[in-house]
């Protein structure tokens, strides 16, 4: 997805407020410590094709895995050396996923998407092991935010995107701004996962991905120099849209399995009668010839909000038919895409599509499993 807009405050900040206590009365689940006062540092962000909204907006501390009061400690998240080599390869696990989410702040702000994290989880009741952020392409990062996801025990899927043009990637043209990037994750210290320009199959990104090879060789340039930087701590995942496997359009981009640490594709089910497995199956498909772990980087649903919580739950299923599958992110946003097509995947206000995610959040293989020494 891309060129997603911005819902109004008011509406998600009580979106989110009636949806958690409507919860909280069915459901009869019990939240702590969600509400502390520390401020987190701002500076506007937008990912990629979003406006760019000012002002910062407080939020509530988390304890490691998102629930309760914070402490010092600063914990690395669970898991293992590398789906290739270095510390991010802890972050492969040895049997079930993670399940996460890119939430929609109400102002793309540090502190906003904090708070929009954290909204999130109180919503649904139960902490996600994985948080999805997006940093256009002149935008430094990892910022505040990515920071504290990390350091409170999150997996970080950091998706770099904006317009990089791959002819001037390769020509060294951006090597300083790459370099800064790559010692600023290295100083990060923990293993992060990391998209390069996701969705690169896209017809309407060709005018700067120029096709396949030159996708390919600007990727195998930025890697180089993490690597000369010494930026082991990053999880090279790979993620075209789930829509190019069908007729062929993704595999020409894959790097090759020396150069990508994760596969992934960005996977949607245009209405509620096509299951999640009817859509990610080319791309499964495809991904069981790599060896690779498996994710899925955005996930969501056209169609009637009603029968979103069947679908939820069944798509949930997916992670238990494919082991193959170590993560899955929700889209959970609302706005138009690059075509100005409009697209409705939020759950806020949806208390049965909240409740049916924080279900999910409790199936045995949403706690991903490590084995011994990682």
């Amino acid at each position: 997805m891309t060129h997603r807009s911005m819902r109004p405050i008011s509406r998600r900040a009580v979106g989110y407020a009636v949806s958690a206590a409507g919860i909280v009365l069915v459901a009869g689940l019990a939240f702590a410590g969600l509400g502390g006062q520390d401020q987190v540092s701002s500076g506007a962000i937008s990912p990629s094709g979003f406006g760019s909204s000012p002002g910062s907006q407080p939020s509530g501390h988390q304890s490691p895995g998102g629930m309760g009061t914070s402490s010092s400690a600063n914990p690395e998240p669970p898991g293992a050396v590398a789906a290739g080599h270095g510390p991010a390869a802890r972050l492969v696990p040895s049997s079930g996923a993670y399940l996460g989410a890119y939430v929609q702040p109400a102002v793309y702000t540090p502190s906003g998407e904090i708070a929009a994290v954290q909204a999130f989880q109180q919503a649904i009741g139960a902490p996600v092991t994985l948080v999805h952020t997006y940093h256009p392409w002149n935008s430094p990062f990892p910022d505040s935010a990515d920071q504290y996801f990390v350091r409170t025990g999150k997996v970080l899927l950091l998706t770099w995107s904006g317009t990089p043009d791959t002819t001037k990637i390769i020509a060294g043209q951006y090597d300083t701004q790459i370099r800064a990037r790559a010692q600023a994750i290295k100083r990060l210290g923990r293993p992060i996962l990391l998209e390069f320009r996701h969705e690169m199959d896209r017809p309407n990104l060709q005018w700067i991905i120029h096709g396949p090879k030159n996708y390919i060789a600007a990727w195998d340039h930025i890697r180089a120099i993490f690597t000369q930087v010494g930026a082991l701590n990053v999880g090279w995942v790979w993620c075209p849209t789930g829509w190019g496997f069908k007729y062929g359009r993704a595999q020409p981009f894959y790097p090759g399995n020396n150069e990508v640490d994760w596969v992934c594709a960005d996977v949607y089910s245009p209405s509620t009668t096509q299951t999640l497995q009817e859509e990610a199956n080319p791309f499964l498909t495809w991904a069981r010839h790599t060896d690779k772990p498996v994710l899925i980087g955005e996930f969501g649903v056209s169609g009637k909000p009603g029968a979103w919580p069947r679908w939820l739950l069944a798509a949930g299923e997916l992670a238990r038919l494919d082991p193959q599958i170590r993560g899955m992110a929700y889209f959970d946003a609302n706005g138009a895409d690059s075509q100005g097509r409009t697209f409705h995947y939020w759950l806020g206000g949806n208390v049965p599509a909240l409740q049916a995610f924080g279900q999910l959040l409790g199936w045995q293989v949403f706690h991903p499993a490590f084995a011994p020494g990682q």
